[in-house]
């Protein structure tokens, strides 16, 4: 019996899922290629790597939605060489999405990486395109087999409202000129399902039931007991099964230009789920969101060790502030509020807004 093929977007043809397995493997040959001296292993993780791409119909043809996420595997420490950067644009032009290499990891740096979300889905679901197939798998500490611990509910529920609070101030945007050209036409409707998407997310994080295949997710989010004590439970299901078909087949929806005041009440869903898992992982109680951004206990205890103290404060004196705390500790008290009550048209809201947003960019 033959090898099965890869899949890459479990919606997509058989056809598609071979042409993005060649794809890449071009693109690894060519990485490979621009820096034969460091080269260790290019490994692919997000929804490619999980299996969970999007696949679209574009004039007739399946076509690529989501970015392809690269981890490079190198030698030394170093950034990524220019050489590197030339093939990832020359893909990107090529394909019609983002192409995405973060900083290179060596060896070292796996068998070191922290107990996070994004590197528990890289371990358990990706695919090496090129080099030693158990990089991963031999070197990445046991501990990224735990459960994801908490707080991780609370950094995915920052990055995913920030994109959230970007989307409403687009539709705001297009209230005022209808002709306002956004980043991409999806914008405003995929940051806002990748929000819901975040919604059980987050309880199943919680619950320490997470785990990285998406279908497995849905089936999990689905199996949740009211006894859980969350007032939305239902409504929460039903955003969540519609983001997971957005996330697999985006033009298998209606088209929509979700508006302003649907956006408000993701916003809502947003904040009671924020309190909801917060108040879970801390025992402590809020009455409202603005009560949450009061309160000025510690999200993160781990940036706040005495060995990350010094770091803290040359990052705060940076910006022009005096203070021990990591600087996100303003971002998740600063989202709460703005997500809370959303006044677009208040000149002081959007101020804070786009100073969070400037400050989520270098934090998140």
């Amino acid at each position: 019996m033959g090898k099965l093929p890869m899949v890459y977007a479990r919606e997509g043809s058989v056809g598609f899922n071979e042409f993005i397995g060649k794809t890449l493997k071009s693109l690894a040959k060519d990485v490979r290629n621009a820096m034969p001296a460091d080269f260790v292993a290019l490994v692919l993780g997000g929804g490619y790597g999980r299996g969970d791409g999007a696949c679209v119909l574009r004039e007739g043809k399946e076509s690529l939605y989501n970015d392809f996420d690269l981890f490079l595997i190198v030698e030394k420490n170093m950034a990524v060489p220019p050489d590197v950067i030339a093939v990832t644009k020359k893909y990107e032009h090529m394909l019609n999405i983002e192409v995405d290499i973060g900083k290179p990891l060596t060896v070292n740096d796996i068998k070191h990486l922290p107990l996070q979300l994004m590197y528990q889905d890289l371990l358990q679901a990706h695919v090496v395109l090129l080099g030693d197939e158990k990089i991963l798998t031999e070197n990445a500490p046991s501990y990224l087999l735990e459960p994801i611990p908490q707080v991780d509910a609370l950094r995915l529920l920052l990055n995913r409202g920030s994109g959230l609070l970007q989307a409403i101030r687009e539709a705001q945007a297009l209230t005022l000129d209808p002709a306002h050209q956004m980043p991409d036409p999806d914008f405003i409707r995929r940051n806002r399902e990748k929000c819901t998407l975040s919604f059980g997310d987050s309880l199943l994080i919680q619950a320490g039931n997470y785990v990285p295949p998406l279908h497995e997710r849905l089936k999990r989010v689905k199996g949740i007991k009211p006894t859980i004590g969350f007032q939305n439970l239902g409504e929460l299901k039903g955003l969540y099964e519609e983001a997971v078909t957005f996330k697999l087949r985006p033009d298998s929806l209606p088209f929509q230009q979700n508006t302003l005041e649907d956006l408000r009440l993701i916003a809502g869903y947003w904040v009671s789920v924020l309190l909801y898992v917060e108040s879970k992982r801390t025992g402590k109680s809020w009455a409202s969101a603005s009560a949450y951004a009061d309160d000025s206990f510690i999200r993160e205890n781990e940036q706040h060790t005495h060995k990350k103290i010094p770091r803290n404060l040359v990052k705060n004196f940076k910006r022009g502030k005096v203070s021990l705390r990591y600087p996100r500790e303003q971002l998740y008290r600063q989202l709460a509020g703005l997500l809370d009550n959303v006044q677009v048209s208040n000149p002081k809201w959007n101020r804070e807004a786009e100073a969070f947003l400037s400050l989520w960019k270098i934090y998140n």
